[in-house]
């Protein structure tokens, strides 16, 4: 290739060489050469209908395609001579096509922009990232499915304010995990469906006076349509910020898992274990077993949100159309997709290898008073206003706490002492393994509603598999 072929595609206008320390600050090939493979994909639909519009011959179409097979095997192989003068990965593919494929090659551009094309790349990207996600997401349900079901009988002292509340499912409490999850399911199959709009054909702002056919390429790409203004679509970032805003919501679910494990795990609890192979030790304390993969993840979480605001940020001080501060979005998005596929990773392995200490599991249902509520609710059964039976049971719960005493401990007299609508049936009410049988509407933690849950997850994933 001579002299007049390396210099950058936009040289033309320019009488000097870019200074070096520009040069390198304005390089991204470090960073974008991850965009190559949809990089290739587009450049293979864009030749093909230039070609089916007659704007490069057939013979041009074949060496460009043969170029772009012979430098996605040079990437994939690590040989690709990635080159940092020529900026970013979109340069170095189309000047190594150049060179491979010679003056065809330098038609490839025909029509289109940096702009259109980067676009394009990072919409790919971020959509083949909610497939993936969502098959993790998946992943995570199955088990925890498998574990609600298998748990669906066993109880532990759930809580509000970290106070001991009321006694509940583990079943129940892992099925709220898939809600959430399934809420996080959701809003990226609605992100499919919203951003399936291809913007190759935008060129850099405004079009093209060629004979383009943007639609033809959106349906070679598997996009449902071609873009509907080219002044949009080219500084089109919503895509991007708002996969990073579902992945801040996905990331703030498994970090709430993960510190409620943390939670469960740690000395003072000790609910469950985790299996030493998910496990790290100390450096210096050679009895301390940590959970770092939960803790990372809390960590990650944090980072995805810096993340989505960065992003946030930079698009917050940009007029519209396309400008080169976008360059920067991809060090964030990049950043937020290894984070949140590690995570779903490594989420899986804790739900389906926590195991529970049943011993200080039944320590814990034994304090607390767990079935106040019960108790009160019971007194409305028998006709108490539920105001007159929340400060009835108040008064109980205060004499056992006087009295060192449990709410099961309580003589009939006792109870009736207290609150008089009280029947010999109150024991069986105060009985922890009354809890399960004695809630019946959907979405309760009644052993028929987990069933129901169970039932319906299983459909849907079914369904999904």
């Amino acid at each position: 290739m001579n002299e007049k072929q390396k210099k950058k595609p936009w040289a033309g206008r320019f009488k000097s060489e870019l200074d070096p320390i520009v040069q390198k600050y304005t390089r991204s090939v470090h960073v974008d050469r991850r965009l190559a493979p949809y990089d290739i994909q587009g450049s293979r639909a864009h030749v093909r209908m230039l070609a089916a519009q007659g704007l490069v011959t057939s013979r041009d179409e074949e060496q460009i395609l043969r170029a772009l097979g012979q430098i996605e095997e040079e990437i994939e192989s690590g040989q690709f001579p990635y080159r940092d003068e020529l900026e970013d990965i979109h340069m170095n593919i189309e000047y190594r096509l150049q060179e491979i494929a010679g003056e065809a090659g330098g038609r490839i551009h025909t029509g289109r922009s940096r702009n259109d094309q980067v676009a394009l790349d990072l919409k790919m990207l971020c959509l083949q990232t909610a497939i993936g996600w969502r098959a993790q997401i998946l992943e995570i349900q199955k088990v925890l499915l498998e574990r609600a079901q298998e748990l669906k009988t066993s109880l532990f002292p759930g809580w509000t304010h970290l106070q001991a509340a009321q006694p509940l499912s583990w079943g129940h409490y892992l099925l709220a995990f898939g809600e959430m999850l399934g809420r996080d399911d959701r809003r990226l199959a609605f992100f499919q469906e919203l951003h399936s709009t291809s913007p190759l054909g935008a060129g850099a702002l405004a079009g093209s006076t060629l004979p383009l056919d943007p639609e033809r390429s959106a349906q070679e790409l598997g996009f449902a349509a071609s873009f509907a203004n080219s002044y949009d679509v080219v500084g089109d970032r919503d895509f991007l910020l708002e996969l990073l805003q579902i992945a801040c919501q996905l990331m703030l679910h498994l970090s709430r898992l993960a510190e409620d494990f943390l939670y469960f795990s740690s000395t003072a609890v000790n609910w469950i274990e985790l299996p030493d192979s998910l496990c790290t030790g100390s450096s210096m304390m050679p009895q301390k077993k940590n959970l770092d993969v939960l803790e990372l993840a809390r960590g990650k979480t944090a980072s995805v949100l810096g993340h989505a605001t960065a992003v946030a940020c930079l698009i917050k001080g940009l007029p519209t159309s396309y400008h080169r501060d976008l360059q920067q979005d991809k060090e964030h998005l990049f950043a937020t997709i290894d984070a949140v596929i590690g995570t779903l990773e490594v989420i899986p392995l804790v739900v389906s290898g926590f195991q529970i200490n049943q011993e200080r599991v039944q320590n814990a249902m034994k304090q607390g008073f767990l079935m106040a509520t019960d108790l009160a609710e019971y007194l409305v059964t028998r006709g108490t206003p539920f105001r007159v039976a929340h400060e009835r049971v108040g008064k109980l719960v205060a004499y056992c706490l006087e009295e060192g005493l449990t709410l099961e401990q309580l003589s009939l007299e006792k109870l009736q002492e207290l609150a008089p609508e009280c029947g010999p049936e109150v024991r069986e009410v105060l009985k922890l393994e009354s809890f399960l049988r004695r809630r019946w509407h959907k979405g309760s933690s009644g052993l028929v509603s987990i069933e129901q849950q169970i039932a319906h997850w299983g459909e849907r994933i079914g369904a999904l598999s």
